[in-house]
């Protein structure tokens, strides 16, 4: 017969089903190791999923602004305005204009719009979240003109 002993030895196994035996520390280390090393590409995934939904986002609210400011510019007279700064929203707009073509300064018959000088430019549009940091520029092509004296016309006298 089994003294007391015994009795302490074999109770932890008492608990056990009968005839089953449990899971080892090592065996759950690896366990938890295995799930843990399969995660890692799952949540670098998820991760670079959420990075390009967020830039796509990003992106899509500054083609809707874009499209809204050049809807705004485009009664822009650069060659009346060439730098000047106005608000759409809670964003700021900056232009700046760049002479590509200078405007004609006298009238030649036969070739276009006579009265009128006109230049081409290039605008470039700066815009500025509210914070006052800069959160895209963009290039605008516009022509600029101005009505020319009459005394640079031909035929017409003041």
């Amino acid at each position: 017969m089994p003294g007391p002993a015994a009795k302490l030895i074999r109770a932890p196994h008492a608990a056990l089903p009968p005839g089953g035996r449990g899971f080892t520390l090592l065996e759950a280390i690896v366990a938890i190791a295995i799930v843990g090393i399969a995660l890692i590409p799952i949540l670098t995934f998820v991760s670079q999923m959420v990075g390009g939904l967020t830039r796509a986002g990003d992106a899509n609210a500054q083609n809707l602004a874009k499209q809204a400011i050049i809807e705004l510019l485009e009664p822009l007279n650069p060659l009346e305005r060439p730098i000047g700064q106005d608000q759409i929203g809670d964003l700021g707009l900056r232009w700046e204009t760049e002479n590509v073509v200078p405007p004609n300064t006298a009238t030649h018959v036969g070739t276009g719009l006579s009265g009128f000088g006109i230049g081409f430019y290039v605008v470039t549009v700066s815009v500025e979240r509210p914070d006052h940091s800069l959160w895209f520029s963009f290039p605008m092509r516009k022509v600029g003109y101005r009505r020319l004296s009459a005394g640079t016309m031909p035929g017409f006298s003041q």
